[in-house]
């Protein structure tokens, strides 16, 4: 398994890559579980890791059918963050010393 976390000095989320194949993984946010293409997921890494180092931009995670998952926004040193599970949207704000840790995890992807 594994896991990333996202979060500020309130509250910090997982999500959890619990399976996977070539073209599919099986993600856990909130204890719900999608599939997102790996592709897409791949995506979403060169996002993240292009908008943090600009701190300017935006990376979002999409489930197989094309549904926003997770979406990081940075806009000068501050991140949004909205988090999708089912029809529960939970939207906060942190700052990009938060984003390290995960994207740490993450890995970065050129």
């Amino acid at each position: 398994m594994h896991h990333f976390e996202i979060g500020n000095e309130i509250e910090t989320h997982r999500f959890t890559i619990v399976g996977a194949d070539r073209n599919t993984l099986t993600v856990d946010l909130f204890g719900h579980r999608e599939g997102v293409h790996v592709a897409d997921y791949v995506r979403f890494v060169r996002a993240l890791t292009e908008a943090y180092t600009r701190l300017d931009g935006r990376a979002e995670l999409v489930s197989e059918i094309g549904n926003a998952l997770l979406t990081l926004t940075f806009k000068r040193g501050q991140v949004e963050v909205r988090l999708v599970r089912d029809r529960a949207v939970r939207a906060f704000r942190t700052n990009q010393s938060y984003v390290m840790p995960a994207l740490a995890q993450i890995g970065i992807v050129e």
